[in-house]
């Protein structure tokens, strides 16, 4: 069962034949990671169609035992990837996938490709060939070399005891708050005196910008009526970046950076978006 909600995501665009060649996951868990971009490797390869717990699918059994001949998986030998393994990955994908639909590798810890071995992977990038996808995992994505970034959908995958659904009474304040800062010139004082002392623990800050997260999704898909103003203004590019600007405080709630500041970074950046 794949467990984060964006790598199931992927499933929907697969299905609707629009999968990219290359991903790149930024994560909090590799590990984790890994194992949901393995079932959606059998989602993609399996000739049963796959489903959770396929038990008669010897291509589900060779991917999960990392067996199956179009399957590479890359990671640090000692403290980076060497420019051998990134060759040796594409001497064995310069033909097409015999066994399954898609030749896949994966390249975990991608932030640790040197310039050397990054620049023999971008081979694969440039010049993109019928039926091989690839997937780097990395829980540092700004030290992945920025030649390889702009050439992968990225994709945040974050794990833990966090939400993956919504939390009613969160989501009425998450609304309260867009509503309250939307063309406010008293935004940085509501968040002092209403935002601020809304919460004691950083989890529940956590929380509240996840259901935001998927609140601002669901907004950008579509599927909701609950509209907040300055949402229904907002065009492809501004939910783009509003989602890319979630996911920052999300990443600064887990790294300790005071929760005021927090806030009033959200606040200050928001306000590019409508003023």
């Amino acid at each position: 069962m794949i467990v984060s909600e964006r790598v199931n995501e992927l499933v929907s665009v697969y299905n609707e034949n629009r999968l990219a060649h290359a991903f790149l996951l930024e994560t909090n868990d590799i590990d984790l990671c890994f194992k949901d971009v393995l079932e959606f490797i059998k989602v993609i390869n399996c000739p049963n169609k796959f489903k959770d717990n396929c038990e008669e699918c010897n291509i589900c059994h060779l991917i999960e035992s990392l067996s199956l001949p179009n399957l590479i998986v890359i990671e640090p030998s000692g403290q980076y990837i060497k420019k051998e393994q990134v060759l040796d990955l594409r001497n064995r994908f310069s033909t097409k996938p015999v066994y399954t639909k898609y030749n896949c590798y994966v390249i975990k810890e991608a932030d640790k490709l040197n310039a050397s071995s990054a620049n023999a992977i971008l081979k694969f990038l440039e010049e993109p060939e019928e039926g091989i996808v690839g997937f780097f995992i990395t829980n540092n994505v700004e030290n992945v070399l920025s030649t390889i970034r702009s050439r992968c959908q990225i994709i945040n995958c974050y794990y833990g005891d966090v939400v993956s659904h919504y939390d009613d009474e969160v989501l009425d304040y998450v609304k309260i708050f867009l509503n309250s800062i939307y063309k406010n010139s008293d935004d940085l004082l509501y968040n002092k005196v209403e935002m601020v002392p809304l919460y004691k623990e950083r989890k529940e800050w956590e929380i509240f910008f996840f259901n935001m997260f998927y609140y601002t999704m669901d907004v950008f898909h579509k599927n909701r009526n609950d509209v907040v103003t300055m949402y229904e203004k907002f065009d492809t590019y501004k939910f783009v970046s509003c989602l890319s600007l979630i996911e920052t405080v999300i990443k600064m709630i887990r790294s300790n950076v005071n929760i005021d500041l927090i806030l009033d970074k959200f606040v200050i950046e928001m306000r590019k978006f409508y003023e």
